[in-house]
């Protein structure tokens, strides 16, 4: 058995619409990607005036220096119609193949949740929308700590379900 790996030995690095190519590794087979979105969306959105301090990308970066992780965070006005007020948003979230199944989803989301802790004096409610049809990422965020709140939206892939997770 390896030496645990400590949370320290993991990074969270905000990146920005410029910083594309630290995430370009992360390329999701098609039926993941249909879910996650392409990186030229996620980019051209990180890209956009209205962006900045509303809207950033995140790269999770494993002891040895690769990036294993990706995910933007939406709020105040960029937070989608199903976001309440508060609340933070996550988005485009994804797990580099090899490394899916191993606890990284998890170990970002605490990353996440020390990067409120902070940088946040008053943390906010994380929420999500995750597609119905989408059954590994909702295991996977049930295990990690979201809930499912009950209340659906309809997008462009079909219904998504609403899941909460309080950051204390």
């Amino acid at each position: 058995m390896g030496p645990t790996i400590q949370a320290a030995d993991w990074k969270l690095e905000p990146i920005s619409g410029a910083d594309r190519e630290l995430v370009e590794a992360i390329a999701l087979p098609p039926e993941q990607e249909a879910f996650a979105g392409s990186l030229d969306e996620v980019f051209g959105r990180l890209n956009e005036p209205g962006a900045v301090g509303l809207e950033q990308g995140f790269a999770v970066i494993e002891p040895n220096g690769e990036v294993v992780g990706f995910f933007v965070l939406r709020e105040g006005l960029r937070r989608p119609a199903w976001a309440p007020p508060g609340t933070v948003s996550l988005h485009n979230f994804r797990v580099r193949p090899g490394f899916q199944g191993k606890g990284v989803g998890r170990r970002c989301i605490s990353l996440l949740e020390e990067w409120f802790a902070r940088e946040r004096p008053v943390q906010p409610q994380l929420m999500l929308a995750v597609n119905s049809r989408n059954t590994a990422a909702i295991n996977a965020y049930r295990k990690i700590g979201f809930v499912d709140t009950g209340q659906r939206h309809e997008e462009g892939m079909g219904p998504q379900y609403i899941f909460a997770k309080p950051l204390v």
